[in-house]
């Protein structure tokens, strides 16, 4: 066994998947509500939105005719080119000649409601209009491929007038003579040449795709943004619920206490003010605090018929999980139902406040373990009777004041003595011992206890806690007998609920 045990530190290797699931399982309110929250916001914001339409042209840029020389040629960079039109065609001059067209419209409208997205694959360009309205996004998007068209048309044109003007200034200073010769000709021809050219060019661009109506609005789409804030939505859950994971370490659900400790859950202590008073104070079988304790004691004897129920250590990882409340409401529960018990208040380091009682002694455990007699320390406190049962007295060993080496006196070999015979004079020895996570005073108190149980608070214990102190009892060579989840919700009316699932959980082989 205790080989097995010293594996605990790779207890339950999980993957991703178990990981993700285990996290949706911890935060599914978090996940939830993100999913939830989400998609309802898209829809909101869908519906809060004018409706758009958009409208497409396409523009095809065609390489410019060759020079306008006679035995010149262009040499072209593709390249450059491709950026001079993606440049050209989103200039706001466009956009202002475009609005002259549109009746009402300003440059400025139709420079915000157009944009330009030229292929990098393709010598072509989109003109991309979208307003409020189908048929006016079509009339945009055209009227701006067409106003392009023209800018180009009338840049190019404009530059073979230019040679056109020298020409004809050329052959007018030439004399009739002159202009009858071969000089003349030439100056006739090119002339002729240019014109023709002029009257050729088009802009090196063309309207391949006029832009139609569109058939429905573009935008808001309620359908698509509820989809994809779905989708967002449960992203963002997931990742606040792995963040939190990461920043909260806390145990959260009794399956988790079961899983971190790997020992059956013996009882679920439910959170509630009867539990905070601390004096021996019999607590009435027909409510969840005192049944869930009998179950606890049930479950105790169950899991100890071989060696018997002798000495019961009630420990946690950390302090605050509740484990000196379960100590003295166990005891108090296990002496309401007959048992001869004692309570011994073992952490020497908190100076005994376990049971509140009208003269308390001021001397205790610590005394005992340094020569004074444990009769003369004995506390017997009457707990009251509930439920027609007779009233009935608890023996306390308080903790005594606080001694400077409280390490030293639990593991000393009068502690060893002082548990033998109490375990003989007595049916059960209760001790509540310090958190064995955060001190190692009572790690040499497991080996002399015929039982070992832990209580794990949801909510308060962390899973780094409880993996430290699973690792100690590995050291140890010795494994609790189970785990008490405490702070749980209660349960009212459903008494049975303790006995068979508990029972059932806890029962080897099922």
């Amino acid at each position: 066994m205790a080989g097995e045990l010293s594996k605990e530190p790779q207890v339950n290797p999980e993957g991703v998947l178990e990981q993700l699931l285990r996290t949706v399982r911890r935060r599914k309110w978090i996940v939830l509500q993100a999913t939830i929250v989400v998609p309802l916001l898209a829809l909101v914001f869908s519906l809060s939105q004018e409706d758009e339409y958009t409208a497409t042209a396409t523009l095809l840029f065609r390489q410019a005719p060759s020079g306008i020389a006679e035995g010149t040629e262009n040499v072209i960079d593709p390249t450059r080119e491709a950026a001079t039109n993606g440049q050209l065609v989103g200039l706001p001059v466009i956009a202002e000649k475009a609005a002259e067209s549109l009746p009402g419209a300003s440059g400025e409208e139709v420079l915000e409601d157009v944009s330009v997205e030229p292929s990098s694959e393709a010598d072509t360009a989109k003109i991309i209009a979208i307003t409020g309205s189908a048929d006016l996004s079509a009339e945009m998007a055209n009227a701006y491929g067409s106003a392009y068209i023209d800018f180009r048309r009338n840049a190019d044109r404009s530059q073979v007038q230019d040679a056109i003007d020298v020409a004809e200034s050329s052959l007018e200073k030439l004399t009739p003579a002159e202009r009858e010769g071969k000089e003349g000709a030439a100056l006739g021809e090119q002339l002729d040449h240019l014109k023709l050219s002029q009257a050729l060019q088009t802009g090196g661009a063309e309207l391949v795709q006029p832009a139609r109506p569109p058939s429905g609005r573009s935008s808001p789409q309620p359908l698509r943004n509820v989809l994809l804030g779905f989708v967002l939505g449960a992203l963002l859950g997931l990742g606040l619920a792995a963040l939190l994971e990461r920043i909260d370490r806390r145990v959260r659900t009794v399956d988790e206490l079961e899983e971190l400790y790997e020992a059956p859950i013996l009882a679920r202590i439910p959170r509630s003010q009867r539990l905070t008073k601390r004096r021996a104070e019999a607590i009435g079988p027909q409510t969840p605090e005192g049944e869930a304790f009998r179950v606890l004691r049930t479950n105790l004897r169950y899991f100890n018929l071989d060696k018997g129920l002798r000495s019961i250590l009630v420990t946690s990882p950390e302090a605050g999980d509740g484990k000196s409340t379960v100590a003295r409401t166990l005891a108090t529960t296990m002496v309401e139902m007959g048992d001869d018990v004692i309570l011994v208040e073992g952490d020497l380091r908190k100076g005994g406040d376990l049971i509140d009682v009208a003269g308390k002694p001021a001397t205790g455990l610590s005394n005992v373990l340094t020569g004074t007699p444990v009769e003369k320390v004995l506390m017997k406190v009457d707990v009251p009777a509930t439920g027609g049962l007779r009233e009935r007295t608890l023996t306390v060993l308080p903790s005594g004041p606080v001694p400077p080496n409280p390490s030293e006196l639990l593991e000393s070999a009068q502690m060893r003595e002082l548990l033998a015979q109490l375990q003989e004079q007595f049916d059960v020895v209760v001790l509540d011992s310090p958190a064995l996570a955060a001190v190692s005073d009572a790690l040499a108190l497991i080996s002399e206890v015929t039982t070992v149980v832990i209580v794990g608070g949801l909510g308060r214990t962390t899973r780094d806690a409880g993996r430290e102190l699973s690792k100690q009892f590995a050291l140890l060579g010795k494994k609790p007998v189970g785990v008490i989840a405490n702070f749980t919700e209660p349960e009212r009316g459903k008494y049975s609920h303790y006995y068979h699932s508990d029972l059932a959980r806890s029962t080897p082989g099922t």
